[in-house]
Parts: C-alpha cells; structure tokens; sequence
C-alpha cells in the first residue's frame, strides 16, 4: 500500500485493507488472549497448581491471566511512542509480532511437575506478561490508521470501528478451540501453537501497510514530540481517565459474559459444546456491533449513544444470569446474543470512535492506547477472580453479585460520558489545529 496525499481521500479499496489488517491483528491477539482464559478455568489449576486446592488453583490461574492487564498499559505507553514518533507501521507491526511469540510459548510450557511448583506459575506469569505488553500496542495503533485513513469518509464511526472487530473473530475461534480434542490435556497445547498460523500471515500484512497520511503530514512538519506518551498524558490526562472510566465497563461486560462465563457454566453441569455454541453465538452478535455502531453513529450523539447502551446493558444483566442458573438454552442464547451485543458489540465498535476524537494526530496512537488498556486493566484485569472468589461454588450468588458489579460500573461510566467532550461530525484536521 502506498502512502496517499493527506488532503486526498483513500479509495474503498484501502479502506477495506486497512480493516482487514487491523482486524487480522486482533484476531490472533484477543485469540491468544481468549484460549488463556479458558485455560485458566479448565487446565492451568490441574497443571500449574496443583499442590493447592482445587478452587484456590483456580483462583491463582485467574490471577495469572490478570498479569497481562498492567503489561498492557506499559505496551501502549512503550507502542504509543513509537507509533506517534517514528511509525505507526513499525510499532503496529512489533506489538503482533511479541503477543504472537509469547502465546506459541504458552504452548511449550512445561507442567509444574517437571519444571518445580515455583518456576511454572513465574514463567506462566512472564509469557503472559508479554502477551499483555504485545497487545498493548493494538488498539491506539489500529485506531490511529484507521481513523487517519477514513478521516474525510462519510462513514468514518463505521470504519474506525473495525479497530476492535479482531476481537469477536479471535474469540469465536477461541472458542472453537475447546473442541480441539482432550483440550484439557494436550489440546491446549494444540490451541496456543496453532495461533502461529493466523500470527503469521497477519504480521505480514501489518508489515505492508503504509503510514497514514496524517500522520506523514506531521512527520513532514517536524511536530511528533520527543515523548509523546509521556506528553499525551500531561496535556490531555482528563480524556485519557475518562475515556478508561467509560471503557471499564464494556470490558467488565466482555470479561464477565465471554470470560467467567467458562467457569459459571462448568459449575452449572453445561456441556463442552453448549459452552462453546454459546461463546460463538456471543462472538457473531458482538461482530455485528460494527456495523449498527455505523448506523447509530450517524444519527446519535457520542454521549447519547454510550449511556444508551450502558442503561440496556445493565437492564440485561439480571435475566443474563437468570437464564444461565434456569439452564434453559433457547433463554440462554438469547441473553447471550443480546447482552454481547450491546455491551460489548456495539461498545467495542463505538470506544475507538469516541477515542479518535478526543486527540490530534502527533497523539493519536498513544492517547487512545493509554486510555483503553487503563480501562482493560480497570474493567477486566480481575473481574474472573473477583467473581470467582465471591460465588465460588454457591452458584446463586451469582444472581445478585453479577448484576451488582454491572450497576457500580454502570454509574461510573454515565458519569464519564457526561463528562467527556461531543464530538459527534468533528473534523479531525481541526484538532490539530487547536
């Protein structure tokens, strides 16, 4: 892809491209990231744990998963500054390049019956660290392209939502992955090398991929900053908290119902394939929240849109769960679909949206990045543990605990909304000139 002249609108054809790399990226990401989690509930106990019990074993596994979340935000601070003073391409590039390793290496990782009850959980910790640091990179960069590219289109919310499409198709084939056969044994082993085939091709295809022409204009001008995710933060730190403050709850609903969910339904006696159609069927809905994210994008306000689909979100929240302890799959599916969709499906598609409109070019890599993987940390580094911890094996609490922690993440995220600028039709070009 050649790079295009920043007042020249790129042609469909390179939008597409774009969206497919970008997507293709998050893929093997959130893939890697999805069959950990289910690792975590189903094997990591038994293999890295096991001289503890059974339900401390899982917890501790949890915890393990939760190491990822602060590597994050250190991968967008580190990603963010390469790719708002040197390349978007080159930071885009590496940060797939060092999630895809790790989880091939997850794959390796020898039981701690072999390798010593302390070195196991250590390196477990590590790979999963720099997963969490790789991953880090994602979000401010395939937002930055994205948004850059489609700066003139008309559909610009529709296309800059494809920064996060990557994550339902990764998490419908992470999902598939658990019927790679005797997963809890050596399958596994299968899922986490097996991301090497979709990592692949995808790094190739980042590799090829032109800087945005926004962002070239910058570097023509000599206006990148000497260290832009340190800068990004001081000049712009209210977006940036409030931005996180908002996202927490998209990813506590996206680690909650696409997550946890594993261990809830394990405990409640549902079959490997139901659980599995059940993540797949959440997986299509929150893929279709790009494309009706474009369509309310057009007609709504930002701050509209978001406290819309947090209030019917949290509205669900209670007959979601409900209709996991009725053991009813018609009503399971339904609230599976319908709570994947507008808490995660169209939120994903609408957080980079909002995020590329808060900053200007020379900080559009790391602000977004910075604010996102604070809100993965916020929303999702602990929520398996913490719901782990609190049911347990008391599988009724459930009803009452989950809808609580939708509610406190619910306000909080109003308040952000409210409070963070509309920016509904801004002209991208303009924020540079403020």
């Amino acid at each position: 892809m050649q790079p295009h002249d920043s007042h020249q609108e790129p042609s469909l054809r390179i939008m597409i491209l774009l969206a497919i790399a970008s997507t293709a990226g998050l893929t093997i990401e959130f893939y890697s990231f999805v069959v950990y989690g289910y690792a975590a509930a189903l094997v990591f106990p038994k293999l890295i744990f096991p001289h503890v019990p059974p339900s401390l074993g899982t917890v501790l596994a949890f915890l393990t998963f939760a190491a990822g979340f602060p590597a994050r935000i250190i991968g967008a601070f580190v990603f963010g500054h390469f790719g708002d003073k040197i390349s978007r391409r080159v930071a885009f590039t590496w940060d797939l390049v060092i999630t895809g390793a790790a989880t091939a290496l997850i794959g390796l990782l020898p039981p701690a019956s072999v390798i010593g009850y302390a070195t196991a959980p250590i390196l477990l910790t590590l790979l999963r660290f720099f997963q969490g640091f790789g991953l880090g990179g994602e979000f401010g960069g395939a937002t930055a392209l994205l948004a850059e590219f489609g700066a003139r289109r008309k559909y610009r919310a529709f296309w800059v939502g494809f920064a996060n499409a990557g994550f339902p198709i990764g998490g419908a084939l992470g999902a598939l992955a658990l019927l790679i056969p005797n997963f809890s044994t050596t399958g596994w082993r299968i899922a986490f090398l097996l991301s090497l085939v979709i990592a692949i091709p995808a790094i190739i295809t980042r590799y090829i991929i032109a800087e945005s022409p926004m962002f070239m204009e910058i570097l023509r001008r000599k206006l990148t900053e000497r260290a832009p995710s340190i800068t990004v933060f001081k000049r712009y730190w209210a977006p940036i908290i409030l931005l996180a403050l908002l996202s927490a709850f998209q990813q506590f609903d996206g680690y909650t119902s696409l997550t946890y969910i594993v261990r809830l339904m394990n405990q409640l006696g549902y079959s490997t394939i139901i659980i599995t159609l059940t993540l797949v069927v959440g997986r299509v809905f929150d893929f279709l929240g790009v494309p009706i994210n474009g369509f309310l994008a057009r007609f709504m306000r930002r701050r509209t849109e978001a406290i819309i689909t947090i209030l019917i979100t949290t509205a669900l929240s209670y007959p979601y769960v409900l209709a996991l302890l009725s053991r009813n799959l018609a009503f399971v599916l339904l609230m599976q679909a319908l709570i994947v969709l507008w808490g995660v499906g169209i939120l994903h598609a609408f957080a980079p949206t909002w995020a590329s409109e808060q900053f200007p070019t020379k900080y559009r890599y790391s602000g977004p990045g910075i604010a996102y993987e604070t809100a993965a940390f916020i929303g999702g580094a602990f929520t398996p543990a913490i719901l782990e911890s609190l049911i347990r094996n008391q599988v009724e609490r459930a009803l009452y605990i989950i809808p609580g922690f939708y509610a406190i993440y619910a306000v909080i995220a109003i308040i952000a909304a409210l409070l963070l600028r509309e920016t509904k039709d801004i002209n991208l070009e303009m924020l540079d000139k403020e």
